[in-house]
């Protein structure tokens, strides 16, 4: 969310877009990716000082998958961009680490002075084992407040804890937030038992389940299934979860059997005339699905198919494009962006 927020062409932070890239946010907005690519490219021939241009330009080739372009473009503008420099090096903090490229992120975050990139520094720091200067670069990104400030104050209330196994929930929660996603996963477990145990049935059970899921998300079945076990009585309202997590994990182990079934469950408790499934969140059980589908597309893509027929959405259009199938993912996805990527 924060990459795509920052790296459209729309300013965040001040000044109005030139004049040039008119014609291209409206073929943006017309779902044209090949013309708005072709006109913020001749936009930022004729205006190469313009951060608007360079950020339409710099999103279009990112959407391509172009992040060395795309950082290219922003680099160009730095020199031009006076009082929005630390803007244009929030963006090529956030390419950077679409790219995989953690040091480079680090370089240019820090250099943003802005409290969203003390977020990202201080996430890389933490990453990296440093709680002092992550401290540090957290601390000025909670001053800045807004979800920001609230991500940031998150990450010092962890380090605060006295437990050193729950404080070290900090380093894992960076590592996953920087993609570096089975890293965090396979450290993680002895620590969410930890918070568990000392912060409460409600709090300690979500913690637990929100682990439980990023595991099965990327077929981390053992590390899933132990931490489930933890769980003695859901809180009340948290049982449809624990068994949708559950079913994520046989997806994540490959029992697509299993997954199906236990979906399926579930789904007959929704439609119950009794109310049985009342509570149960049609939104939340549908974005479990996509995740098990997910989870298991590439050992048993008939069962990824079946998880998601009849879902719409962009969880269900991403799915269906990794199953080789553009024409129904532009057909479900709600995005504009997106349905005009799968050629809808």
């Amino acid at each position: 969310m924060l990459t795509t927020l920052l790296l459209t062409g729309c300013s965040l932070f001040s000044g109005d877009p030139a004049a040039a890239v008119a014609d291209a946010d409206a073929k943006l907005k017309s779902n044209d990716l090949a013309g708005a690519a072709a006109a913020y490219e001749a936009a930022l021939t004729e205006h190469p000082e313009s951060v608007e241009v360079a950020t339409g330009a710099a999103y279009l080739r990112l959407l391509k998958g172009d992040t060395a372009g795309a950082d290219a473009v922003l680099a160009g503008v730095e020199a031009a961009a006076a009082e929005r420099v630390g803007e244009v090096k929030v963006r090529r903090a956030l390419v950077a680490l679409q790219a995989g490229d953690l040091d480079a992120m680090n370089t240019h975050a820090t250099a943003s002075n802005l409290p969203v990139g003390a977020l990202l520094a201080g996430e890389y720091q933490l990453a990296e084992g440093n709680p002092t200067e992550a401290r540090s670069q957290l601390q000025a990104a909670a001053k800045g407040g807004g979800p920001v400030g609230e991500a940031a104050g998150q990450y010092l209330r962890l380090m605060s804890e006295s437990n050193p196994l729950v404080a070290g929930m900090a380093e894992a929660q960076a590592l996953w937030a920087l993609g570096q996603r089975p890293v965090a996963v396979r450290s993680v477990t002895d620590l969410v038992k930890a918070y568990a145990e000392t912060h409460g049935d409600t709090d300690g059970t979500d913690m637990l389940l929100l682990w439980a899921g990023r595991a099965a998300a990327i077929g981390e079945a053992e590390v899933a299934t132990g931490l489930l076990d933890s769980i003695v009585i859901p809180p009340a309202g948290q049982t449809w979860r624990l068994n949708a997590t559950r079913a994520m994990a046989a997806c994540a182990a490959g029992d697509g059997a299993t997954c199906v079934a236990g979906f399926n469950a579930l789904d007959t408790l929704v439609q119950s005339p009794d109310g049985a499934g009342a509570g149960i969140p049609v939104d939340g059980l549908s974005d479990a699905r996509v995740t098990a589908a997910f989870a298991i597309a590439d050992k048993d893509p008939d069962t990824a198919r079946a998880l998601v027929a009849g879902l719409r959405g962009d969880g269900a259009a991403r799915l269906l494009a990794k199953l080789n199938d553009p024409a129904n993912a532009a057909m479900v996805a709600a995005d504009p962006l997106l349905k005009a990527q799968f050629g809808g």
